[in-house]
């Protein structure tokens, strides 16, 4: 290891170092990426991210299930942080009070993120229901409402807005276990297919990849 880095791996018996640390009977393995988490909020009050550092994990992918905290504008922080405590069950107060919330774009929540320098690299996703709301507010959660044009437009700009800001790609839901306080669905769960192809084209166009 040079400088902090791995430079050089297997049979290093003539090389010498000025620390050697004794693995034997141990495994010796990369970071594992963790695909599937929602440590969206709590880097805010645990940067150290301990549920996941403590097991190995170096980078975990957030904002999956369709739940993201981005974008956001600032009347809807309240909405969105409830539909994370239904959906993960991660308390709603925790979130609004752990967290900055000093952005609107997807760009923004990852300044954020970055600004409270967590343990792990993390990525993300944009989540369908964030936007899906912003769009449409209430009626997003409707069985059967689909976005008229002027909300579709809203919805595919801030998708490509995000991919473009750094979000990695995007996530949604179908699963139908996940509801809120209401008992709806979440935003998406119903999202036809001109809605569903339109996001895709986005994603594609701004460079990213969508993911459930």
């Amino acid at each position: 290891i040079d400088n902090g880095r791995i430079t050089r791996i297997g049979d290093l018996a003539d090389a010498s170092a000025a620390r050697v640390i004794d693995a034997t009977n141990r495994i010796v393995t990369p970071g594992f990426v963790d695909l599937h988490t929602h440590l969206d909020a709590q880097v805010g009050w645990d940067p150290l991210l301990r549920s996941s550092c403590y097991h190995g994990v170096t980078t975990a992918l957030i904002g999956n299930c369709g739940v993201t905290f981005a974008p956001v504008s600032p009347v809807n922080r309240p909405k969105i942080a409830k539909l994370m405590e239904a959906v993960e069950d991660i308390s709603a107060d925790a979130i609004i009070d752990g967290l900055p919330w000093d952005w609107t774009s997807y760009g923004g929540y990852l300044d954020a993120l970055q600004s409270l320098r967590p343990a792990l690299n993390l990525v993300g996703l944009v989540g369908h229901s964030s936007i899906r709301y912003e769009a449409m507010g209430e009626r997003s959660m409707d069985e059967d409402a689909q976005p008229n044009e002027a909300e579709l437009g809203a919805i595919v700009r801030m998708v490509r807005e995000s991919v473009a800001e750094g979000a990695v790609g995007f996530s949604t839901s179908r699963f139908l276990g996940h509801k809120v306080p209401d008992g709806r669905l979440t935003p998406g769960t119903f999202a036809d297919l001109r809605e569903t192809a339109a996001i895709q084209q986005a994603v594609t166009e701004a460079g990213g990849r969508g993911g459930l």
